[in-house]
């Protein structure tokens, strides 16, 4: 890539300029800046995968998770809430009905941008091989699966394959698909992926704000609470 914009900030996280610089996305090792970037509605991840083993490929293979990743985590809070049963049966009640757009939606709009000008170049030149291939990876099984289907087409956006592996281990596809990239907004399901699979955790949604509530109350517990004296 023609890559010519730098930023340098002395250590200070550029995220605030996202939406000034046109950016698509916001990726970072630092948690702290990325829950910023996500709270402020921006399109983030904290990389924590190693880098792609890639050298001879001339493709690019992107994976997303969809609940709290493409779409925000409206089902996830009645799945964390209520249980696997009452999702489901809220699946099935609302298929017809669009998730709300997460914060990586625009990102994917931005990749089939891509994709349409490869499926133009494969129209003039039969001999062109698309290289920009994306992929579903979710937890996700019937019957739920059939509102993921209507949700992206909904939006007007496509993906090349989609699995939903409703118990299966992520890990064990992933290591078999081989993205160059997946995001995910649980680490757990990115952590045994991560040493084969470059990973990106993108703390959106329900699941996150438990866990960043629970290292809060763990961190209080060990400093424990302030005396006069202390103070």
């Amino acid at each position: 890539l023609p890559i010519t914009r730098a930023i340098f900030m002395q250590g200070r996280s550029p995220y605030k300029f996202i939406k000034a610089l046109s950016m698509s996305l916001f990726l970072s090792g630092d948690l702290g800046d990325v829950r910023e970037a996500i709270g402020l509605g921006f399109a983030a991840g904290q990389v924590i995968g190693a880098p792609a083993g890639d050298p001879e490929g001339k493709d690019l293979r992107i994976a997303f998770d969809f609940d709290g990743v493409l779409a925000d985590d409206e089902s996830e809070r009645i799945m964390q809430s209520d249980g696997l049963e009452a999702f489901h049966e809220n699946e099935t009640e609302n298929v017809l009905i669009p998730m709300h757009e997460g914060r990586l939606t625009d990102f994917l709009r931005g990749i089939n941008r891509i994709q349409d000008i490869e499926e133009q170049r494969q129209r003039d030149d039969p001999t062109y091989n698309r290289r920009v291939h994306v992929s579903i990876v979710t937890a996700r099984n019937a019957p739920s699966h059939e509102r993921v289907v209507k949700t992206i087409q909904s939006w007007g956006l496509r993906v090349n394959d989609a699995f939903f592996l409703g118990g299966i281990e992520k890990a064990a596809v992933l290591g078999v698909l081989r993205p160059h990239i997946f995001f995910d907004d649980q680490r757990t399901h990115l952590e045994p992926a991560a040493d084969t699979v470059p990973s990106v955790h993108v703390p959106f949604g329900i699941v996150n704000q438990k866990a960043s509530e629970s290292d809060s109350t763990q961190v209080h517990e060990q400093v424990g609470p302030l005396s006069p004296e202390t103070v």
